[in-house]
């Protein structure tokens, strides 16, 4: 009797957790969503599953972001609206340990998909190894953050190509930078970088069923057309939901 009863239980939770689920996605889903955007397989990237339970795409963000030598997409004054304290100059012998000690912090980041902030980044790259590999990699980038998820979209209304996701962020200090050959020099600043993003996004039939058929899943090298473009819908929690998939070939 007893397992019974606990069989019952276990059933009763699940059911009372699937519930729950359910109308937290009806609720995100609410309304209009709040913003759409349309990326490539650069962007989100499909690992086939061996047991194949599900069909799942990861989002990627643009390496360039943490480029220590590169451009930095948040300045001073925008880290200090996260919450960091900033008050160490980043020359100072200090301020290599006063910024490692800082805790991350929860933001809302606006990142960027092919513009021209990956083209600027893009073109700054001093490392000639990294060029082609940056070419073939995501082209969404992150391009400014604050606390408030409101505040920051309101910036960038009316932008397709832009998406405002909650992330978690650090922040260090930077060396300053000599002059070579080419690269002018570059003083000691604060970067920030990201730790975490929401990356798992959930295909739904029939849409998975595109994905399952693939015969690849990576492009070749040299090629310039995407596997597949995916367009996705953001609700009230600015969680993602597939609206539509394409695939050129």
């Amino acid at each position: 009797m007893r397992k019974l009863t606990s069989l019952f239980a276990a059933v009763a939770l699940v059911l009372i957790a699937n519930a729950f689920a359910l109308v937290h996605i009806a609720r995100n889903r609410a309304g209009q969503a709040t913003q759409e955007i349309t990326l490539t397989d650069r962007e989100l990237q499909y690992y086939r599953d061996s047991d194949d339970s599900g069909v799942r795409l990861q989002l990627q963000y643009s390496s360039l972001s943490h480029d220590w030598t590169g451009l930095t997409w948040l300045d001073r004054k925008q880290v200090c609206s996260l919450g960091f304290d900033c008050s160490v100059e980043p020359g100072d012998p200090r301020a290599y340990d006063f910024y490692l000690r800082q805790r991350p912090r929860t933001a809302f980041v606006a990142f960027e998909y092919d513009g021209p902030a990956w083209q600027k980044a893009f073109t700054a790259l001093q490392d000639p190894n990294r060029l082609e590999n940056e070419r073939r990699a995501s082209r969404l980038l992150p391009i400014d953050a604050a606390p408030d998820a409101a505040q920051l979209r309101g910036g960038y209304a009316g932008r397709t190509n832009v998406i405002i996701l909650p992330a978690i962020v650090r922040i260090q200090s930077d060396p300053a930078y000599p002059a070579q050959l080419n690269r002018p020099a570059r003083p000691a600043r604060i970067s920030a970088f990201l730790v975490q993003i929401p990356s798992n996004i959930h295909v739904p039939k029939p849409y998975s069923d595109g994905f399952r058929a693939m015969t690849q899943t990576s492009r070749s090298e040299k090629s310039e057309t995407p596997l597949y473009r995916v367009t996705l819908r953001y609700g009230q929690f600015l969680e993602p939901w597939v609206a539509e998939v394409e695939f050129p070939h």
